[in-house]
C-alpha cells in the first residue's frame, strides 16, 4: 500500500531526527533508529558499512574527527510502499576539524522500514558529485 501524507511525514520526521542524534553526536541514540542489518555508503573510499556494529565504528569514527557536526536535509522526494519508504536528499554537512570550518555539500538517499511501531533506517547513502564533472557531463572531462 502506497504510503500516507501522515507516513511521509513521519519518514520527514525521522530524517530530521537522524541529523539531530548525529549533529549531538549521540551514537546510542542514532544506532538506536537503524535496523540491525544497515547498511550503505558514505563519502570516503573505506566508509561502508554492513551491519549495526560497522555503523558503530564509522560514526564513532565520524564523531571522533569532527570537533562540531550540523546535518541538514533538503527532502526532494519521499515515496514508498508500506513497510518500506525511500528518501532522496540533498544534504550539507556543517563540521568543524581541528578548529576549521569545513562544508561538505552532497546526496543522501535512505531506505527505512516501519516495524509497526517506528520507523528504522535500513540503508543509509551520502555521496559528493564527482570532482571535475561539470553539469552537462555523464563522465568528467566528456564534453
Amino acid at each position: 500500500m502506497a504510503l500516507t501524507k501522515e507516513q511521509k511525514d513521519s519518514v520527514i520526521a525521522m530524517m530530521d531526527r537522524y541529523a539531530e542524534l548525529y549533529g549531538a553526536k549521540n551514537l546510542e541514540g542514532l544506532l538506536a533508529i537503524c535496523a540491525p542489518g544497515i547498511c550503505g555508503y558514505g563519502s570516503g573510499v573505506d566508509e561502508v558499512v554492513q551491519g549495526i556494529a560497522s555503523m558503530k565504528v564509522q560514526t564513532k569514527r565520524d564523531f571522533a574527527q569532527a570537533d562540531t557536526i550540523t546535518i541538514r536535509f533538503d527532502i526532494r522526494d519521499v515515496d514508498g510502499d508500506m513497510p518500506v519508504a525511500w528518501v532522496m536528499a540533498d544534504c550539507v554537512f556543517d563540521v568543524k576539524v581541528h578548529g576549521t570550518p569545513l562544508r561538505m555539500t552532497g546526496r543522501m538517499t535512505a531506505v527505512l522500514r516501519n516495524t509497526g511501531s517506528r520507523w528504522l533506517f535500513s540503508m543509509i547513502h551520502f555521496s559528493v558529485p564527482a570532482p571535475g564533472q561539470a553539469a552537462g557531463e555523464s563522465f568528467p572531462g566528456s564534453r
